[in-house]
């Protein structure tokens, strides 16, 4: 069960690092539309993120990203899934060997 739980708690450090620097490129991006004077927004499915981003300027009116996958929610899926079945096992008991 230790085994277990290490192996939860590097996956949940990996993902929350992997978190990190998804959210940070997404405000980078966020940032850099606005410092060019464009107006982002963003539209959200289960696990699907589209980029809207407007223009003040008859050249850019409207530009809208293909779908893409949203990594922030994967990611927060995959830590609930892993979580979840670790609180699974551990409510469930210790699992009994047979020789």
């Amino acid at each position: 069960m230790v085994r277990r739980a290490v192996t939860t708690a590097v996956f949940d450090v990996l993902a929350l690092v992997i978190l990190y620097f998804v959210l940070q490129d997404l405000a980078w991006r966020d940032s850099y539309a606005e410092k060019e004077h464009l107006i982002p927004s963003t539209t959200y499915s289960l696990f699907i993120r589209e980029l809207n981003i407007k223009g003040t300027t008859l050249q850019l009116q409207k530009l809208v990203s293909p779908p893409a996958l949203d990594w922030v929610q994967v990611i927060v899926a995959s830590l609930i899934v892993v979580n979840g079945l670790y609180i699974f096992s551990r409510l469930r008991g210790p699992a009994k060997r047979q020789e």
